[in-house]
């Protein structure tokens, strides 16, 4: 009998810190596709040398549509972002002059006697 202790742990595993198979790589791999046929027909490894005009043509027209959702789906977000940052300005100077004003009221007797000091 060996009185040892050994440890069978994974390689870089934190103590105390549990994770799940598939975050260690162990999990079953998802051998399903999810995407859509005219996806994978346009993004297939078809050579263009054996595609028929058809072919071509239909794969063409799929990333065409591909690259304008995309830029449409940018081009919202762009002006979503862009008025965003138009309401935090204005918000932004609302607060300075807010700020600003309530300090000069604060401190009128002071300006004031400042004032009368420097006029007389």
């Amino acid at each position: 009998m060996d009185n040892s202790l050994s440890h069978h742990g994974v390689l870089g595993m934190k103590w105390g810190v549990r994770r799940t198979p598939a975050q260690l790589g162990q999990g079953k791999k998802s051998s399903s596709d999810d995407s859509h046929e005219d996806y994978k027909k346009a993004h297939g490894s078809k050579s263009v040398k054996t595609m028929s005009d058809a072919e071509l043509r239909s794969r063409l027209n799929r990333l065409q549509m591909e690259q304008q959702y995309s830029k449409l789906s940018q081009s919202n977000v762009n002006r979503g972002k862009l008025y965003f940052n138009n309401v935090v300005k204005a918000g932004t100077t609302v607060a300075t002059v807010t700020s600003t004003a309530l300090t000069i009221y604060n401190n009128y007797d002071k300006i004031k006697s400042i004032i009368q000091r420097t006029s007389s």
